[in-house]
């Protein structure tokens, strides 16, 4: 598993499009995109994910402890950004 303050956008790119399990459920949250953002950070550069839940799922803002192969599990506090085109998308800031 990797420390949050490790992590890179370079960690995600290739991961676009993959499945990022809800530890503990038979969801999962696809990777939609990666940006570079702008902030008076410590980190060296401070990224934002969003994540698509599958079409009809929703969920609260919170922390999700997030699964994938390559990077183990994450504990990501998770915001609802939008519905769109049925499934509800949510964002993840490193900064």
């Amino acid at each position: 598993m990797f420390d949050l303050k490790d992590l890179t956008p370079e960690h995600f790119q290739s991961l676009l499009e993959s499945e990022l399990a809800i530890e503990g459920t038979d969801q999962a949250l696809v990777l939609e995109s990666v940006e570079l953002i702008r902030s008076p950070s410590p980190r060296g550069q401070p990224f934002s994910l969003t994540l698509r839940a599958p079409e009809g799922k929703s969920g609260p803002q919170g922390i999700y402890h997030l699964v994938h192969p390559q990077l183990g599990t994450l504990p990501l506090f998770l915001v609802p950004l939008e519905l769109k085109n049925g499934s509800v998308r949510f964002e993840a800031v490193f900064n």
